[in-house]
């Protein structure tokens, strides 16, 4: 009896010893490895790239997925891919003002086509530029990437390609929160019936020093991706557009885009806030509006 109890407990032991050799399971790398660029999941992306005087940086990135980084490099060869954006626009973008448009060869520049993502780090950026001067505010440019080869491990075989949307911007451009008191004017200037107003504004970068934004005869910022016709996007534009300029002194003029009729204008700007007033007509009417536009 002696001899079998200590029989089973040298197994016990010997099991136990065995069981802490061995490794986790979750040690070692729980995914199917492969290298993907970042964003193509979505397929569309957008990349914000300043209004300059000169080429702007931008890039893609692309990265490994699994529970592990890699332990060696990994070379990555990109290529382009633009009857994507064709393909894009025939399936998404029937029904939108604007479509994607691929950007012209001469105000892009691609030193390679190739990155290394280096053993321990999960991403890498392929840099470029991108020549602002000359670009149209109110089209959607975009490049197409694609990843053509790699050094190890495999490309992710679905959502392989990512349309990069340039989003165009400048130093005041962006998303603010209007508060200001709208006025109904005499033929003397006279301010009546003022009535608040609280909403939000998207400024959108026309150039280095110009952003433009909906005045309150339009109730909502309009998106170039949303349901609604060219003709009657444009129009909205045209006719309810005001636009804040920076001047080569600093200062800020404010005036109408096209076809809205503003006049006495004042607006500074100071840590992220515009203060403004000016004098606008809309259906026969003069109207003033004062408040600020905070970021």
């Amino acid at each position: 009896m002696k001899l079998i109890r200590t029989i089973y407990t040298l197994g016990l032991l010997v099991g136990l010893f065995a069981s802490c050799s061995k490794e986790s399971p979750l040690d070692g790398e729980q995914y199917y490895k492969q290298v993907y660029i970042v964003g193509a999941y979505e397929v569309v992306q957008q990349f914000d790239v300043a209004y300059g005087d000169g080429p702007q940086n931008a890039y893609v990135a692309v990265a490994t997925g699994g529970s592990q980084n890699i332990d060696r490099n990994v070379e990555v060869v990109l290529t382009h891919n633009d009857a994507t954006i064709e393909w894009y626009n025939n399936k998404y973008m029937l029904d939108a003002p604007l479509k994607y448009q691929k950007l012209g060869d001469q105000f892009c520049s691609f030193p390679s086509m190739s990155t290394t993502i280096k053993a321990g780090d999960v991403y890498s950026r392929l840099p470029f530029t991108v020549e602002t001067s000359g670009l149209d505010c109110d089209k959607l440019y975009a490049l197409t990437f694609k990843i053509e080869s790699v050094s190890d491990y495999v490309k992710q075989p679905k959502d392989t390609v990512l349309i990069m949307n340039l989003n165009l911007t400048n130093d005041f451009s962006g998303i603010y929160q209007m508060v200001a008191i709208r006025y109904t004017l005499t033929d003397n200037d006279e301010e009546l019936t003022p009535s608040s107003v609280n909403m939000q504004r998207t400024l959108k970068a026309v150039n280095k020093n110009q952003a433009r934004f909906f005045n309150v005869t339009q109730n909502s910022d309009l998106s170039p991706t949303g349901n609604i016709t060219t003709e009657d996007y444009f129009n909205s534009i045209d006719n309810n557009g005001v636009t804040f300029t920076r001047q080569p002194d600093g200062t800020f003029t404010v005036a109408g885009w096209k076809n809205l009729p503003v006049s006495n204008g004042t607006v500074s700007f100071e840590d992220g806030t515009f203060t403004f007033c000016y004098d606008y007509e809309s259906g026969g009417k003069r109207y003033r509006l004062r408040g600020t536009m905070t970021k």
